[in-house]
């Protein structure tokens, strides 16, 4: 029997998993920016202090695609991953 409003474990899973693949990702254009020395600050800025603002590239559109479908509870645990992650991101940065 499952529920039809989704699994707000499986939203804050997919969320996280996400975020994951896009440090994945991240690392891999630096290592592939590493022969221009001059981009790699750039590149750490992108990868680590945006984390925040690209997460809203990938997680908007499962969010409006789960609730399209009914599932409120799963968009409401990838709202919930996607929070966290920008809120601890905020706070590494901006710990003194």
């Amino acid at each position: 029997m499952s529920n039809p409003e989704g699994s707000v474990g499986i939203g804050l899973l997919l969320g996280w998993g996400l975020n994951l693949c896009q440090l994945f990702l991240g690392f891999m254009l630096l290592d592939a920016l590493m022969k221009n020395e001059d981009s790699i600050p750039v590149a750490v800025a992108v990868v680590v202090g945006g984390i925040g603002l690209i997460q809203l590239v990938y997680v908007l559109p499962f969010y409006f695609r789960f609730k399209r479908q009914g599932k409120t509870a799963t968009a409401t645990g990838l709202v919930v991953a996607a929070s966290l992650t920008a809120l601890l991101n905020c706070a590494c940065w901006f710990a003194k």
